[in-house]
């Protein structure tokens, strides 16, 4: 009875190990990130009841590519009795993550905004910052210079804002590209009445967002031209008769006039 029992152990191990094995699918190793690598394998060892540190040892090994594992070569040929993951996850994040110096070069010289949107963006540039010396307001300042100019000339006065809903309002204006709207000006469109309405919907929340301070400057000075705020356009609410500029719509009326 007592052999059958052990018999009966044995084959749920190994049926374990089998569904484990199956169970955990790692990507190949981030050579860019591999603290965050080594996060989601531990994520998916757990998923999987993988326990054993031989098991996690080999899942981890099956994933480096040549470049990879020449890192860990002493390791992988003759690996410790004991500890072997520890000692694979301490000597690949010591060879690949970037030093504290390579971050903040990337972030102050080559994390531009390329192909992604603006909140992924910020979310790179924080994760550069995690653990550097850089406090919000430069953080911010980096953020908007690297913004399309028709974005960074709404975010730049937009002072009571976090960097979190700097970046969700830069996503908003992005959706709207402006080859877009000029391709479509000067025809009647179907969908362009749908565009240009929420057009006016991000620039009725963009002034929403602004400071306390901003928005009664700008009621003082819509009321002296005899227009409702939101129907004058940014440049005479904040200069009054004295703009250079005006954007449509806008109904400001200079009262000399």
């Amino acid at each position: 009875m007592e052999a059958q029992t052990q018999t009966n152990e044995t084959n749920n191990a190994a049926t374990s190990a089998v569904t484990a094995a199956v169970a955990v699918k790692l990507p190949e190793f981030w050579k860019n990130d591999p603290r965050m690598w080594f996060a989601q394998a531990e994520a998916q060892f757990a998923l999987a009841g993988v326990v054993q540190d031989e098991t996690k040892y080999y899942h981890i090994i099956s994933k480096l590519d040549q470049t990879v594992i020449i890192q860990v070569a002493d390791i992988v040929t003759e690996p410790p009795r004991e500890n072997k993951y520890p000692a694979v996850k301490g000597r690949l994040i010591s060879r690949y993550e970037v030093s504290a110096q390579g971050k903040l070069e990337q972030l102050l010289n080559s994390c531009d905004l390329g192909d992604m949107r603006p909140s992924h963006l910020l979310a790179r540039m924080l994760e550069l910052a995690a653990g550097l010396n850089v406090n919000e307001s430069v953080l911010r300042v980096l953020f908007i210079q690297r913004m399309p100019e028709r974005v960074k000339t709404i975010l730049s006065i937009c002072d009571g804002n976090t960097l979190q809903q700097l970046a969700n309002m830069a996503d908003k204006i992005t959706d709207f590209s402006p080859s877009v709207v000029a391709a479509t000006s000067s025809a009647a469109v179907p969908g362009l009445s749908d565009l240009q309405d929420q057009i006016a919907q991000l620039t009725a929340e963009v002034r929403r967002m602004k400071t306390s301070d901003g928005r009664s400057r700008s009621s003082s000075r819509s009321r002296q031209s005899g227009a409702p705020a939101d129907s004058v356009c940014w440049y005479h609410r904040k200069y009054g008769r004295n703009a250079q500029q005006c954007r449509e719509p806008c109904v400001f009326k200079d009262s000399k006039n």
